[in-house]
């Protein structure tokens, strides 16, 4: 793709997987007999809007994302006592349900996503392999010469067949001068070449910046079904050990990625072609899922969690209590996300 469709396709893809996000709770608010007020594809101001039923449907002129308004989704004192539709009238279950519905959309859309490509252009997993993937710009790994697809034969002399062989010789090796015995190309183009690189120190831990190299695995259609289930059951496990790490402190802030990054790699991989492109809106629909499930403050999973407690008790939690719960939560949130932007521009200009 060009460069404006290359940024084009990136806004669509992220936009859509936020409309995907909100159709959950669209239609579960529906099922549940919710009055939904609004459904606007965007935000700002009103470009087209049309009425059916109930619900007002609205494009936006930024086109990025979308909300759902349910009639008495504020406070429940607000709210005429009679009023069927209204969010705070409902059962507990079915609010619960409701606010899954989201998440639950989005992992859907993740397993929809792979099965395509587990049946058509394949899906890039990772090879166990002793190989470089992708290189972190900026890293030791770039500047040492290492380029995607080199096989690493050894690290200081010690022997390495997997991945996780190499890792761990790396990650042990923080700050010293090493030497890599790299295998460059196949068969008759095959040349052994040995690189001196630093792996970089960060606390205490020897980082070079790359990734494991991909294969593609494709399948027959009726076999990628479950496929698609079991890798993207598997991708939710990684990203949930990511934000594990980033809980316990074992992955810095300033090494994490922002809608800017993620934007830069859409772009990135539209211009690398459908299976690269498609495979980032994978992960990122899958993330979408895994992030607003857990139960930090302002995100759908802190509102399960005071649900769950509703279901079990069969008491409500206080309203103001937990709305000063999830503003305040709305506000950190946003805090760590301007932080790690911060970090997604300096990195941009670097």
């Amino acid at each position: 793709m060009s460069g404006v469709l290359s940024i084009l396709a990136a806004i669509l893809a992220v936009s859509l997987l936020i409309i995907v996000h909100e159709c959950g709770h669209f239609f579960a608010a529906r099922a549940a007999g919710m009055r939904v007020e609004r459904f606007s594809f965007g935000f700002g101001p009103v470009l087209l809007s049309f009425r059916r039923g109930e619900t007002l449907f609205a494009l936006s002129a930024i086109p990025i994302g979308g909300y759902v308004a349910v009639a008495g989704a504020g406070t429940a004192a607000e709210v005429d006592p009679a009023d069927a539709g209204a969010y705070a009238n409902k059962s507990a279950w079915r609010r619960f349900v409701f606010v899954l519905a989201g998440p639950v959309m989005n992992y859907l859309t993740a397993v929809l996503v792979a099965w395509f490509l587990l049946s058509s252009v394949g899906l890039g997993v990772a090879d166990p392999a002793s190989r470089v993937g992708e290189l972190v710009p900026g890293m030791p790994a770039e500047a040492a010469g290492l380029r995607p697809g080199d096989r690493i034969d050894a690290v200081a002399g010690t022997r390495v067949e997997t991945f996780e062989q190499l890792v761990a010789q790396i990650q042990a090796r923080p700050g010293v001068p090493t030497t890599l015995d790299v295998v460059r190309g196949e068969g008759a183009g095959e040349a052994r070449v040995q690189l001196q690189v630093t792996p970089k120190d960060e606390r205490g831990v020897g980082r070079l910046g790359f990734g494991p190299a991909e294969v593609p695995f494709r399948t027959g259609a009726l076999a990628a079904v479950p496929a698609a289930v079991r890798l993207t059951n598997a991708n939710v496990a990684g990203q949930l050990r990511g934000f594990a790490s980033i809980f316990s402190r074992k992955q810095r802030l300033d090494n994490l990625e922002g809608p800017i990054g993620i934007a830069r790699h859409l772009v990135r991989g539209a211009r690398a072609g459908i299976e690269r492109f498609l495979k980032l809106v994978w992960t990122i629909s899958v993330g979408l899922a895994v992030l607003n499930l857990l139960p930090f403050p302002a995100l759908d999973g802190s509102r399960l969690l005071f649900l769950a407690y509703e279901l079990v008790t069969r008491r409500r939690v206080n309203e103001r209590v937990e709305g000063i719960i999830h503003t305040g939560g709305f506000f950190v949130f946003l805090a760590l996300i301007l932080a790690v932007s911060f970090g997604d521009v300096a990195r941009l200009l670097r």
